[in-house]
């Protein structure tokens, strides 16, 4: 399990840093035996990662964030079905991926889905108002993703989502196959194409700036998934 970051603990919550330190397994457990609000630890662990898989399959941003919450509901009412034998990290993702290629399946015949209808405010993560008002070096990072995130878009749809598992996301080559339903060799190829089409390695510093949902996005997720698996436990007020 990876450590988390400060950018993926987005509440100065007491009780949800208490929980910072427990392990999926440990998670899963407490949420079994009725604490829900254990959920929202597992979210803020894995929706940057989740959002990002959602992402390269789905290609638009809101669609994106509404394939993680629907995983995210599905996960937590299929819990009792989680057996342990594989990673949780591992096993939410499978569940993202099969979401998004049920939205892709649902959205075939609606002609007005296009990859270049994107919301900008969402894609740079600030208020296109405001851009006038940041640092040069701050708007030129924003730049950047975009242009980024521009690129990775205009993969070929195989290679576009091998290439941000493993190269944004540091999953394995078994893990991704295991993931994608695809053999590990295949995992290779699609990974050694999307890097050539691409030009160029994903850096280190360009990682973190990769489809990205922080803030309030990521808090909006967290409220929606919340509401509903309290509705669905307790019934609704």
């Amino acid at each position: 399990m990876r450590p988390i970051t400060s950018r993926q603990m987005e509440t100065n919550s007491p009780l949800l840093k208490e929980k910072q330190d427990l392990s999926d397994y440990q998670l899963v457990e407490r949420i079994r035996a009725g604490d829900v609000d254990c959920y929202e630890m597992i979210m803020r662990r894995y929706n940057q990662r989740l959002y990002r898989i959602a992402r390269s399959i789905v290609l638009d941003d809101g669609r994106a964030m509404d394939v993680v919450q629907e995983a995210h509901l599905k996960a937590y009412l299929n819990l009792s079905k989680y057996q342990g034998d594989s990673g949780f990290a591992s096993w939410l993702a499978v569940i993202t991926r099969n979401e998004a290629l049920i939205m892709l399946r649902k959205l075939r015949g609606d002609k007005s889905v296009s990859a270049e209808q994107q919301d900008l405010e969402f894609r740079t993560g600030v208020d296109v108002n405001e851009l006038r008002d940041r640092p040069d070096k701050e708007l030129e990072n924003n730049q950047l993703r975009s242009r980024l995130n521009d690129h990775i878009d205009e993969l070929p749809a195989d290679f576009r989502t091998v290439f941000v598992m493993r190269a944004v996301e540091q999953f394995s080559v078994r893990e991704t196959a295991e993931i994608l339903d695809i053999n590990q060799a295949t995992v290779k190829t699609r990974f050694f194409r999307a890097k050539k089409l691409l030009q160029q390695s994903l850096s280190t510093q360009y990682r973190a700036s990769v489809y990205e949902v922080g803030g309030v996005h990521c808090d909006n997720i967290v409220r929606y998934v919340l509401t509903s698996i309290h509705d669905l436990s307790y019934g609704e007020t």
